[in-house]
């Protein structure tokens, strides 16, 4: 080879290498935005939302999305998503099968061959998407899943190609999942009963005031119910508190199986629950709370060979956007009206 042929070679093997320089920074560049926007989000279903929306868009995908196992906290996890709204696409699937079928859970999959693998695919994606790479994702050194970026290409996602940056992808998603849902649950330490999972009363306050000021846009009414369980006590006196706790829980799930989706059941203190329930009128109000009385008399609360039957009074504020109310009115007015039948509940029979 000539020193002319030499020098050309030389040159086209350096520009060769730039161009991969280049690529390889830019690659880079693309997973530092994205790292970025996964550490700014504000919670779970923004997270979600940034990542698989970046990942589409800065790696030119059909689509991507998330695969969880069907361990408890991802299931916590999957619920959160949906309370929050999260769009993103996401599947959560029995633990033994995602294992059966991503062998290796601490590398990348890049498979061309879809048939496997079609029970991580939502099905409305499962004829487009040919080609897929599965991030393996950990949370606390446990593999819990992964995210799965899609291609209608067959030829994008081949087996032996280089997964670095998929792999850093991958550790970036984990630590990112890893720090937002301990976030997360740090905040549900602040705002919720940890007894009954129940939304705790400053929660209540925060909704009341967004339910008034959106019944006062849409006009709307909202009634509040404030109940107060009968003769609790007694059941701590007599068996104990451990079946007290048992009681409050089981009063939680027959309460909150009589409300509607955008109702709202919630701790207030001790013994005392509150019940928000926008667009509703007195009189439906008053047919939610007897529901409500009638499910706790049709399923009695059993602790040991005990049996008891659970009742409880309430106290009603319904209002309208023309009266203008504040949070502090609601409450004073759903106290006095229960405390009002309390009272005559206590009252010694003629």
């Amino acid at each position: 080879m000539s020193e002319n042929d030499n020098q050309k070679s030389t040159s086209s093997q350096v520009e060769s290498l730039i161009q991969r320089v280049r690529h390889n920074e830019a690659i880079a560049s693309k997973l530092f935005d994205m790292e970025l926007a996964m550490m700014q989000a504000p919670d779970l279903s923004t997270f979600a939302d940034r990542l698989t929306e970046q990942a589409r868009e800065r790696f030119d995908l059909d689509d991507a999305w998330f695969v969880l196992t069907d361990i408890d906290d991802n299931r916590r996890i999957m619920e959160l998503m949906d309370a929050q709204g999260a769009l993103s696409e996401r599947l959560i699937v029995d633990t033994q099968v995602f294992f059966q079928l991503v062998d290796n859970h601490e590398q990348p999959l890049l498979s061309a061959d879809c048939g496997p693998l079609r029970a991580l695919i939502p099905a409305h994606l499962s004829s487009r998407i040919q080609s897929l790479a599965l991030l393996p994702l950990q949370m606390e050194g446990r593999p819990v899943g992964a995210l799965v970026l899609g291609a209608a290409d067959p030829s994008r996602y081949q087996p032996g190609l280089d997964a670095f940056f998929l792999r850093q992808l991958a550790v970036k998603t984990s630590a990112g999942l890893t720090s937002i849902w301990a976030r997360e649950q740090l905040k549900r330490l602040a705002t919720r009963d940890p007894l009954t999972g129940l939304r705790n009363r400053r929660e209540m306050e925060s909704a009341l005031a967004q339910e008034l000021s959106r019944g006062r846009r849409q006009n709307h009414p909202i009634t509040l119910l404030f109940l107060d369980l009968d003769r609790f006590k007694a059941i701590n006196d007599e068996l104990g508190h451990e079946a007290g706790d048992a009681c409050l829980i089981h009063v939680t799930r027959q309460l909150q199986s009589q409300l509607r989706r955008d109702d709202s059941l919630f701790r207030f203190a001790g013994d005392e629950f509150v019940a928000l329930l926008p667009g509703q009128e007195e009189d439906n109000a008053s047919r939610v709370a007897s529901r409500m009385q009638n499910a706790l008399r049709d399923a009695p609360f059993r602790f040991g060979d005990s049996k008891t039957a659970i009742q409880f009074s309430y106290g009603m504020a319904s209002v309208t956007p023309e009266q203008n109310a504040t949070v502090a009115d609601v409450i004073r007015l759903a106290d006095q009206r229960l405390y009002e039948m309390k009272r005559a509940y206590d009252a010694p029979s003629p």
